[in-house]
């Protein structure tokens, strides 16, 4: 989950950039969990490695560390060459979709 305190203190207590940071994660991550199913189970760890690097930067960027750490197992495993374990997937997965809905929660 977001640590949103942390975010707004990073963000300088700006209202607005927190938006801002939410809503591009939304536009460029919201269905990023399908994205890494689909990759998963076609076995693309190229396209894993590549969503799962690109979401740890993310995650790092709006305070999410179990996020961050989740993305960085897959990344980690893909990039070896190795395709992750179901679990690390299904994890970051389900990760993905609670940090989804704290997101829709905070923007309604």
């Amino acid at each position: 989950m977001i640590k949103i305190e942390e975010l707004k203190a990073i963000c300088g207590d700006d209202d607005s950039m927190v938006e801002m940071l939410l809503n591009l994660y939304m536009e460029e991550y919201g269905q990023c969990d399908s994205v890494i199913q689909q990759r998963y189970t076609s076995d693309d760890l190229d396209g894993l490695f590549k969503i799962s690097h690109e979401l740890k930067g993310m995650f790092s960027n709006l305070c999410a560390q179990d996020a961050m750490t989740l993305a960085q197992i897959v990344e980690s495993s893909s990039q070896a060459g190795t395709l992750p374990e179901e679990s690390a997937i299904k994890d970051l997965c389900q990760e993905i979709r609670a940090i989804n809905q704290q997101i829709n929660t905070i923007l309604a």
